[in-house]
């Protein structure tokens, strides 16, 4: 029996991000996926399927899908369109601000 030893994500992330090439593809990545982010929690803290905000929107369940996984871009509209589903504004900032939130909630404060 042979022992399998799997590779730590964060010595792997580590050892990759030495190179200033990926780290720095991987810098321009991090706005993109905190929207990502951003969005999926709040459809998830709305207890909100993919497939009510596709139907909300006017789009169908593998259309949201693909813009959370980020595997496809997407048009300005469908972005509006989501974040407006989610009572989201949307926030473009400076680089280099404290935190990068790109999404915040338009709901009073509860």
């Amino acid at each position: 029996m042979s022992k399998f030893e799997g590779t730590n994500f964060l010595d792997f992330k580590k050892e990759l991000l030495k190179d200033s090439k990926e780290r720095q593809e991987y810098e321009a990545l991090k706005p993109k996926y905190a929207m990502i982010q951003s969005l999926i929690e709040r459809r998830s803290k709305l207890r909100m399927s993919q497939k009510k905000l596709a139907s909300i929107i006017g789009t169908k369940q593998p259309a949201i899908a693909r813009l959370e996984n980020g595997s496809h871009g997407t048009t300005i509209g469908t972005l509006f369109k989501v974040a407006n589903a989610l009572d989201l504004d949307v926030e473009l900032k400076p680089k280099g601000t404290v935190k990068v939130q790109t999404l915040t909630s338009t709901a009073p404060p509860s």
